[in-house]
């Protein structure tokens, strides 16, 4: 995952941490071809993404092709144990899950349940509504995201 997107350490204490870095991999997940509601593709470009879990917020931005983005994501989640939900729609709003079995050294098991509505408006923005439970705890997390120009030359 980049960094700069998807901090770890975003809120205090392992259990958020995990939480949030469940929810930042879920926000970026597509359905992969089996599913049968995919979300249209976004646009290459330089890209803002405002990210809020809390009162905790955070501003970057990349240049980058976010649908390319979302299946590198969901293939590393589905390979490290992901389990999702095939993507239902209605109208422009996407909905899945995901559960993840996340072992942090040291750790027992904590298994987060995320819950995610991709709201698509346009080939060069969408909003995410997250969220995670799991260890006792829950997080609600709003990714914006638009396309605010070309890439740098």
């Amino acid at each position: 995952m980049n960094g700069s997107r998807h901090p770890r350490g975003f809120v205090r204490g392992p259990w958020p941490r995990v939480a949030a870095g469940v929810a930042a991999g879920v926000a970026l997940f597509i359905a992969d071809a089996s599913c049968a509601e995919d979300p249209p593709p976004f646009r290459q470009g330089l890209w803002q993404f405002d990210r809020s879990v809390g009162s905790q917020k955070l501003q970057t931005k990349e240049c980058t092709n976010p649908t390319e983005d979302m299946k590198q994501q969901n293939a590393l989640l589905t390979k490290g144990g992901c389990k999702f939900t095939p993507s239902t729609r209605s109208g422009k709003t996407y909905t899945f899950s995901a559960e993840c079995t996340i072992t942090a050294p040291g750790s027992a098991p904590i298994t987060a349940r995320s819950t995610s509505a991709l709201t698509v408006e346009s080939d060069g923005a969408y909003r995410v509504e997250i969220t995670t439970t799991g260890g006792g705890t829950s997080t609600n997390e709003t990714l914006l995201a638009r396309r605010v120009g070309d890439c740098p030359k």
